[in-house]
């Protein structure tokens, strides 16, 4: 085995195969009985490192994460190396180049996952520093490093950093009214991973921090800005997701904010607004059927409102029809008034697709967002409501079929198949006609 690295790598290292490659050679290397220490391999590989993480050239920073992220897949380093690896990965992560920063990251969180003593003895100096990059205005890049290192950090190293629990949610309150878009979501991330270090049954950590938390949800609706309704929005998302019991006193006002924001004028704000949903429907199906809205249920406002969103605009089409199978399966039992309405709306996408592209072969179009997101829906309506659904899909299989042989029609059909076995034999007869057209083209 060559203890040298092989150039092609070296030119390829971007791609997943090639630093794999690079991979098995280490440790193909450290199976010489040659170890980190004394291995041509480890000094070309270090000296390499030494000199392209501080390069100024983009690329020799972008190959110098992935040797990295190589040399983190090999179990047999030692503590040498083990100790090198996080100080060479912390000058990349402080770049101000959104892909080089993108890729430390990623490494990043592969040391997270590993748990080397050397690089959890450092984890809450590394969040400290995560903070400090926050305050960092002028950069976005940075905050947005700093934003997925917390994540990350609060996700697997959560006992070390618990005392800094109260630096951390303070810092995201005001991430998530960020003036860029990309920035919020990824401190809604953080907040939902900071949230999960709470153990749930320790109500005296819990409480006063999810309250401080509904406040400053209420006070991004005060503020009456993009930003500020997002910020909402995001909060009330993982607050149910990771609050437990204690959004059940505030489901009604996170309710009233969903339906008061899913028309608004922004798309950003109508699409959270919308995703919210979903996810009141899930936290308590029989508060989201129950819950009276101006002489209608919650759930019939919003099935009523998707559906015909799903209808008229091309733009939300593919959130709305999600959303709606994401509904069906919180509240399968009283989901069926709505069934024939959407599956009609399934149907009319489906044909109007076609007719637009009557042009193209149909075994040709593209499977697109909103073919994709149909054809999610209807696996999901399949889990949902079972062989209730025999009925409605007698015309929509074909149809289905139009929008392209893709990973995602495959999946439908398999979850068709285990939900609704009325449907399998049309679908085998389908999927032959299929395979017989390919194979005489």
């Amino acid at each position: 085995m060559s203890e040298h690295v092989r150039p092609d790598l070296l030119s390829r290292l971007r791609s997943n195969n090639a630093a794999a490659q690079l991979c098995k050679q280490i440790a193909d290397a450290e199976g010489s009985g040659k170890h980190s220490n004394q291995n041509l391999l480890y000094l070309e590989l270090n000296s390499r490192l030494a000199k392209n993480v501080g390069s100024s050239d983009v690329h020799d920073r972008l190959e110098s994460t992935a040797i990295l992220s190589a040399l983190i897949d090999v179990d047999t380093l030692d503590e040498i190396q083990r100790t090198r690896i996080p100080i060479q990965l912390k000058k990349l992560l402080g770049q101000s180049n959104q892909a080089v920063s993108a890729e430390a990251v990623s490494v990043y969180r592969k040391l997270v996952d590993k748990k080397w003593t050397t690089f959890m003895s450092s984890v809450e100096t590394d969040l400290i520093r995560s903070l400090e990059w926050l305050t960092n205005e002028r950069d976005e890049v940075l905050r947005m490093t700093a934003l997925q290192i917390i994540e990350a950090l609060c996700t697997g190293a959560s006992s070390t950093l618990f005392p800094l629990l109260p630096k951390i949610l303070t810092q995201l309150s005001l991430h998530l009214r960020d003036h860029k878009y990309e920035l919020r979501i990824a401190a809604a991330r953080a907040l939902g991973a900071c949230l999960g270090m709470i153990p749930s049954h320790d109500t005296a950590t819990r409480a006063p921090w999810l309250s401080y938390l509904y406040e400053e949800q209420q006070r991004g609706q005060g503020l009456g800005s993009v930003e500020g309704y997002h910020a909402a929005l995001l909060i009330s998302q993982e607050l149910i997701q990771h609050g437990g019991m204690y959004m059940q006193g505030n489901f009604a006002s996170t309710s009233d904010l969903a339906l008061k924001l899913k028309d608004h004028r922004d798309p950003i704000i109508q699409k959270a607004a919308i995703s919210l949903l979903p996810v009141l429907a899930r936290y308590s199906p029989q508060d989201f059927t129950k819950l009276n809205v101006n002489g209608e249920t919650l759930m019939a406002r919003s099935c009523n409102y998707l559906i015909g969103l799903s209808k008229t605009s091309e733009r939300d089409r593919a959130t709305a029809f999600l959303a709606l199978g994401q509904i069906a399966q919180s509240c399968s039992a009283e989901f069926k008034p709505f069934l024939e309405s959407i599956t009609r709306a399934i149907k009319d996408v489906l044909v109007q697709r076609v007719k637009l592209r009557s042009t193209a072969s149909g075994l040709a179009l593209e499977t697109d967002e909103a073919a994709q997101a149909i054809l999610q829906t209807i696996a999901m309506l399949a889990t949902a409501m079972g062989p209730t659904l025999t009925r409605y899909m007698r015309d929509i299989l074909d149809l289905m079929f139009t929008t392209g042989l893709s990973q995602v029609l495959c999946d439908s059909l398999v979850v068709l198949e285990r939900e609704v076995i009325q449907l399998v034999p049309a679908i085998r007869d389908r999927l032959l006609d299929v395979l017989s057209i390919i194979l005489v083209d």
